[in-house]
């Protein structure tokens, strides 16, 4: 690419930033922070065309619910996939920092050699309209740049990646020149301790549930 990583990250948020200079007073508030992190991601999907003709790239259809990333487009042969997030700043909110299965991830990366680009919007309650809420900011950055405390990987099944932290928390650290190779080093570990832990977790249950059987089917639990 003629630009870097980081500028192109920095153009990408500053066009889908401008989809929101309409709502000077303010975004529609929801009955929920779900509620409002879909009506956001319904406006960017909704105006992707334009945000890509800004950009100067080539749009993608809109995929279905089954794929990794929210939106995606093509520049130079490489697809760029969107991960549209949204974090409450309310003190009080939680967010799950949820992500996608790992071989969905890897997949994606490694074998359509794409690029995974986190989009974060943070919003918080309007002080001057209780109706409506305030995009405070916008940070795009590519998912295999952040710094390596980020990632987690939870569940005994597939594995769920999240992430410990928020774009916004840790911006300053992201590693904009990491190659796939360096981040594919500390991610592989991370994966397999993983699936070392839940191995273990689940002989346990599985000698839980025998136990259970051989008991008469009384008392039941799952070994610690």
């Amino acid at each position: 690419m003629s630009k870097t990583l980081q500028q192109h990250c920095e153009n990408l948020g500053r066009s889908i930033a401008d989809q929101f200079k309409s709502y000077s007073a303010g975004v529609t508030a929801r009955e929920d922070s779900r509620a409002f992190g879909a009506m956001v991601e319904k406006n960017i999907t909704s105006n992707w065309t334009t945000i890509c003709r800004d950009l100067k790239v080539s749009p993608l259809e809109i995929p279905g619910r089954r794929t990794i990333f929210d939106c995606a487009y093509s520049e130079n042969e490489t697809t760029f996939g969107l991960d549209v997030k949204t974090k409450d700043l309310d003190s009080t909110a939680y967010s799950d920092g949820g992500i996608c299965a790992v071989g969905n991830l890897l997949k994606f990366l490694a074998n359509d050699k794409g690029v995974f680009l986190i989009v974060e919007i943070g919003h918080s309650a309007s002080a001057k309209n209780k109706s409506s809420r305030n995009i405070d900011y916008i940070l795009v950055a590519p998912f295999n740049c952040l710094p390596s405390d980020s990632y987690r990987i939870e569940n005994l099944g597939t594995g769920k990646v999240r992430l410990n932290h928020t774009i916004n928390e840790v911006y300053d650290k992201i590693e904009w020149h990491r190659t796939n190779e360096s981040f594919y080093e500390l991610f592989i570990a991370l994966t397999i301790t993983h699936y070392e832990r839940v191995s273990k977790d689940a002989e346990k249950r599985i000698e839980s549930i025998n136990k259970f059987k051989d008991n008469g089917f009384e008392r039941f639990s799952f070994g610690r």
